[in-house]
């Protein structure tokens, strides 16, 4: 009997050059790399088949994760300057070259250690609801606000990151009335209180919904009674807030 084939691939920039860089992250649509001591570069997942003659034969995907890196470029782009993006170095045609921040994600630093002081993790709410504010002011849907994509920087501030399925609207564009796909700024109020709420109870919660329709049910959610922002979190799970921005008003005047 015939022995299987063995199927060898690579990893690629897009430029055709193979990866020869540690890789120390993975998404659903790229790689993080490690390009220096303090820095790291995210890369679509471009692979190559390993011919018997040992050239390369790009596989057929590859070809629309370059475009979703181009629209994360775009994102990037559009939100320079802005308060909490982790620091973008530069774009080019391979990828992505941001600052390491080597204190991990938040989740990461949930899942090790005890809660901090109140006034740290409010201080961290503030930060992601700012940053989200600031987001839609420019007309950019994140879209993956999650525990795992707020890094940790040198000051213990958040930087976020992956917006691999964001999208930066038309700079006219009324998001009272945007629909992407069936996602909309009031969805990002649900994952953003989401996110509170975990930082508030210090244990991850998340729900899967990118469509109005999947908004869950109000006793499906945990209790709140017991938190500080219990109200305003209830509040925004029950649909009482549209934006950000009065989901932010409703915490500053706690």
């Amino acid at each position: 009997m015939d022995e299987p084939q063995i199927r060898l691939s690579r990893l690629l920039f897009a430029d055709g050059n193979p990866v020869t860089s540690p890789m120390i992250g993975s998404g659903i649509d790229g790689f993080i790399i490690r390009t220096g001591p303090r820095t790291v570069m995210k890369i679509p997942k471009l692979r190559a088949e390993i011919l018997s003659d040992g050239s390369l034969k790009p596989e057929k995907e590859n070809e629309w994760l370059i475009g979703s890196l181009e629209a994360e470029k775009a994102v990037y782009q559009r939100l320079e300057g802005v308060q909490g993006l982790a620091n973008c170095l530069r774009v080019s045609s391979n990828g992505i070259e941001l600052d390491y921040y080597q204190n991990g994600s938040l989740e990461d630093y949930m899942r090790v250690n005890d809660p901090p002081v109140w006034e740290q993790r409010l201080h961290w709410m503030m930060q992601l609801v700012d940053f989200v504010a600031a987001c839609h002011e420019k007309r950019v849907l994140w879209f993956d606000i999650a525990l795992r994509n707020l890094l940790l920087a040198d000051d213990w501030t958040i930087r976020a990151i992956d917006f691999a399925n964001s999208t930066a609207l038309p700079l006219k564009t009324d998001l009272a009335t945007t629909d992407w796909d069936g996602y909309t700024q009031k969805l990002e109020v649900l994952h953003v209180t989401n996110v509170i709420y975990s930082i508030s109870q210090w244990e991850k919660f998340q729900v899967n919904c990118v469509y109005a329709h999947e908004w869950p049910l109000a006793d499906s959610f945990p209790s709140t009674q017991h938190l500080d922002l219990g109200p305003i979190i209830t509040k925004a799970w029950n649909h009482h807030y549209q934006t950000i921005a009065e989901l932010r008003r409703a915490i500053s005047s706690q």
